[in-house]
């Protein structure tokens, strides 16, 4: 096996199986990096940034519970927020064998990472957010932002009861969308003579669009929101309801931010050190929401001067 190469693994946490991609460090002490993917993706969408991040990195990336081929879990209720950090608070303990890491995330996976740094700050060295809201910042944009409230109106799509079909029925268009098209140009033959490659990014992910069990599960995550967006002119008496929640951060985080993200409006970012004290936020002015693959080697940049 050559140096450095990225192998996969799966590990039992909770009586679930969690798959994950792992490239190990040059020696005993290099920096341990654990990254959480968002929705709709996997952890091959790490791929880029692992393959230009520091030969002497350690880097552990997962599959999320229940997306791609972690098991799917039990009950809906296992895709509240505080259900899976706990049980990603479980894997991180089982596969940093004592050491703190750093904590990556991205979208979904930044949604859990926040709570989990600020819950569990023993277990890492510091904190890299890309493109995920913080609670408190993002809760409160939805209230305050007419702008926040209209980005968010996909989740409606992705909570309703027929959203499987739907999504099936239409061949995805709408996490397609979500991701890019260009993304899947090669994932789909285009003619008899045209072979997709069964191992790029957008196929995988088609395949595991197309397990329902694995579908369901991804979208059970937004289906267990603590509190779902108000429409855009949602009514005064219904954003008052709105429950802003204190997550407070003490390890030093550094936020990486494409600033053309279809899905957050950059207000979120407003008020984030009164959570956040030790706080850097870098912005990237041509990337969106998926930032980690489309400049993988400025984020790379970022994360390493972060961490030296």
């Amino acid at each position: 096996m050559p140096l450095n190469a990225v192998t996969s693994h799966t590990i039992s946490i909770q009586d679930h199986r969690i798959y994950y991609l792992e490239r190990k460090g040059q020696t005993s002490n290099s920096p341990l990096l654990i990254l959480f993917h968002g929705f709709p993706e996997n952890a091959h969408t790490w791929e880029a940034l692992i393959n230009v991040l520091p030969a002497d990195y350690h880097i552990i990336a997962p599959d999320l519970p229940g997306y791609h081929q972690s098991d799917p879990l039990t009950d809906s209720s296992d895709y509240q927020v505080p259900s899976l950090v706990a049980r990603m608070k479980e894997f991180v303990e089982t596969v940093s064998q004592g050491r703190k890491a750093i904590l990556v995330g991205h979208d979904w996976g930044g949604a859990i990472a926040w709570p989990l740094a600020a819950f569990q700050p023993d277990l890492f060295h510091k904190l890299v957010i890309l493109n995920a809201a913080h609670p408190s910042t993002f809760t409160q944009a939805l209230k305050t932002s007419s702008a926040q409230r209209k980005k968010s109106e996909y989740i409606k799509a992705l909570v309703a009861d027929d959203a499987e079909v739907v999504l099936q029925q239409t061949d995805f268009a709408l996490l397609k969308g979500m991701l890019g098209s260009a993304m899947f140009d090669g994932a789909m033959p285009k003619n008899k003579d045209h072979k997709a490659s069964p191992d790029s990014y957008g196929q995988r992910l088609l395949r595991s669009w197309r397990n329902t069990p694995t579908l369901s599960a991804m979208l059970n995550y937004y289906r267990e929101m603590p509190q779902m967006a108000p429409d855009e002119h949602a009514p005064e008496t219904e954003l008052s309801r709105l429950r802003v929640p204190f997550l407070r951060v003490t390890l030093p985080t550094l936020v990486l931010w494409g600033r053309l993200d279809d899905a957050f409006d950059e207000g979120i970012l407003n008020g984030l050190t009164a959570y956040v004290p030790d706080l850097r936020i870098v912005y990237h002015d041509t990337a969106t929401h998926w930032v980690h693959r489309e400049q993988a080697s400025w984020a790379a940049k970022e994360i390493t001067d972060f961490v030296t």
